[in-house]
Parts: structure tokens; C-alpha cells; sequence
């Protein structure tokens, strides 16, 4: 007899598939740092992501990110760029699928803090500005104020203004460092305003203006003229020096010399020794003003004019003669005497 075969062996089961790896939530979290083996920066720093070109070079803008920076970024090439301030680097980046990605970028920079003073131990002044002059400036950054700055390390070049005072130093700032400086201008503190008279009213229409010019004259005469403003407590900040200000209300001209310290304050007063004029010429088209005395040629000098009926100017205490023509050339003339700190009226008809 033979033996009936054995029955085949059942096969084994399938294996049950290998569960497929957890997809990660971000493949691509990079890390930016001042300095090698500092703290990661997340604040006020940003992120620049393009997409790579065959040469390595940017291409297409993908995005702009801030802060502590987490994406998941499509397989390809890159260029991401990270900045703080005005400190960047950038690297390529290739994305491949499946694969996580923690590049660090290291910006090689450090923290600048600049307090911008008039004189030492001021206020600092928040209008001061603070031109910074840093490693590999395309052009100087300007701020105002009390300044932080994060800046490529290296020598930090930086002036800082206040008014016509100016201060310049050169800043050594390593990698992951801050350092906080005051930066003095050395500079006084001015307020100038014109009175029609000592002790008397405060100009302060339109037609009010300040020069200040070097006390002393150069070998032909002149002034070297620092700055200027317009308006009542018209306001300037100047090293120390003599200078002479040049008070204009209207017609009135008058200079006061000054001499500045650093550090004080002064509160210019200038007595005009003028009054206003008030002159109505009706029918008139032109109205002006003439100094009443002539000089040696018989001329009498001319102030100041308007085309209207009507001319309102601040004018030095004196006498003076006012024209008034018509559109006929007919003219009529009166006399008028302007007393300091008072207002005179003339109808010229």
C-alpha cells in the first residue's frame, strides 16, 4: 500500500506592515544666534525664504518670517536668510522629503545701546540723531533717541547730533556682547525771543526770525553763519562759542551777542526797540515806507512796501514817510512817528 502524502503545510501568515514612520509636524526649524554657542535669538529677528536657482543664487520670493521660526517647507532648494538689525547671513538649504532640518545661523553680531546726552550727566535728548557707521554698511543706519542697536561686530563708527553739536567715536563691539555707552554732543541750550521794547510785549506774529552766526569775523568781514529758526522761543542747541544772533521782527533788525557754555541754559531776550505800523490808504495800490530823513543826495531810503490799501509792519522807533500811489499814478504822502513798544496809526487818503 502507499502511504496517502502528508498534507501541505498551512503558510505562515503575512508579516503586518511596519507602522509608517509619524509624519513630523515641521521639517524645517532653524536657529539663529549673535555668537557661536549663544542663546538662540526669537525676538525682533527675521526670516527671509527663497527659492534656490540653479547657480545658487535667489530666486523666487517664498516668504518672510519672525521671530522663532517653524515650517514645513516643500522638497527643493532654498536660500533662507536670517537678520537681527542690521546683522544677516544667509545659507542653501536642500529639503528631501521625510527628512528634518535644525541649520544654525550664526550672525557674527553683537548689541549696541547709545544714550545721546547735551552735556554729561543731561537728559538724554530724543530728537538727537545716532548715525552708526557699521561693518559692511552699504550705508550708515540713523536712529533717534535713546538707541539699541544689533550690528555685525567689528569697529562701530558713530556720531552722534544735538542741534549744531556733534560727537564721533569709534565703537569696538565683539560677537554675542553688549555694550552701552553715553555719547555727549556738548552742547547749551538756547531760547530766543524779540520784544518790541525791553520789559515790554513778546513778538510773536509771522514775520519773526533768528540767525545765529560765529562771533568772530573772518578776514573780510563776515560771519560765518551756524543755523537759523523762525517763530517765538525759537530753539538752538550749540557748542560752546561767542556768537551773535540776528533778531528780524518784520523791518526791525537788531544783533545780540551770546556766548555758550555746555551744558547751561539761556533764555535770549532781545529789545527790538520797535513799535508796529499801522497804515490804511484807501483806493491805494501800493503802499510804502520811506526813513523820514533824507541822506546827503536828498534820497530818502525805502523799508518797505505792499500792493494793498492796507500795509501792518513791526518797524524801529523813528520817523518815517509813507507813499501811498493809485492805479492812476496820482500819490499822497503822510508823516508818522513810531514810539518803542507802542502801535502807531496812519490813514494815507
Amino acid at each position: 500500500t502507499v502511504a496517502a502524502p502528508a498534507p501541505a503545510p498551512e503558510p505562515a501568515p503575512a508579516p503586518a506592515p511596519a507602522p509608517e514612520p509619524a509624519k513630523p509636524e515641521f521639517n524645517f526649524l532653524p536657529i539663529a544666534v549673535l555668537a557661536e554657542g549663544g542663546d538662540p535669538v526669537t525676538d525682533g529677528n527675521a526670516w527671509e525664504i527663497y527659492k534656490a536657482k540653479p547657480d545658487g543664487t535667489r530666486g523666487d520670493y517664498v516668504s518672510t518670517e519672525y521671530g522663532a521660526y517653524k515650517a514645513n517647507l516643500e522638497p527643493g532648494d532654498y536660500i533662507v536668510v536670517a537678520s537681527d538689525g542690521q546683522a544677516n547671513t544667509e545659507q542653501k538649504v536642500k529639503i528631501e522629503a521625510g527628512q528634518v532640518y535644525k541649520p544654525l545661523f550664526n550672525l557674527d553680531a553683537g548689541t549696541l545701546i547709545i544714550h545721546p546726552r547735551p552735556s554729561a550727566g543731561a537728559d538724554v535728548v530724543d530728537g538727537a540723531a545716532v548715525v552708526i557707521d557699521y561693518p559692511g554698511a552699504d550705508m550708515p543706519a540713523t536712529f533717534y533717541g535713546t538707541t539699541k542697536a544689533v550690528l555685525p561686530a567689528g569697529d562701530q563708527k558713530v556720531t552722534v547730533t544735538i542741534g549744531q553739536g556733534v560727537a564721533t567715536e569709534t565703537i569696538p563691539l565683539a560677537a554675542g556682547k553688549t555694550v552701552e555707552k553715553d555719547m555727549v554732543a556738548g552742547v547749551g541750550h538756547v531760547v530766543a525771543n524779540a520784544y518790541y521794547a525791553a520789559g515790554g510785549d513778546k513778538a510773536d506774529g509771522s514775520g519773526i526770525g533768528f540767525k545765529v552766526l560765529k562771533a568772530k569775523k573772518k578776514i573780510d568781514g563776515t560771519r560765518d553763519e551756524v543755523t537759523y529758526a523762525y517763530g517765538p522761543d525759537s530753539k538752538f542747541d550749540l557748542p560752546p562759542d561767542d556768537y551773535v544772533l540776528i533778531a528780524t521782527v518784520d523791518l526791525a533788525v537788531v544783533e545780540q551777542p551770546f556766548t555758550v557754555k555746555v551744558g547751561e541754559f539761556q533764555d535770549l531776550k532781545v529789545a527790538m526797540n520797535a513799535g508796529v505800523l499801522a497804515i490804511t490808504a484807501p483806493g491805494a495800490s501800493k503802499i510804502e515806507i520811506f526813513e523820514a530823513k533824507k541822506d546827503i543826495n536828498g534820497n530818502r531810503k525805502s523799508l518797505g512796501y505792499a500792493f494793498d490799501q492796507k500795509y501792518q509792519a513791526a518797524i524801529p522807533a523813528g520817523d518815517y514817510a509813507v507813499v501811498s500811489e493809485k492805479s492812476d499814478n496820482s500819490s499822497k504822502e503822510g508823516n508818522v512817528t513810531v514810539k518803542a513798544g507802542e502801535r502807531a496809526e496812519l490813514t494815507v487818503q
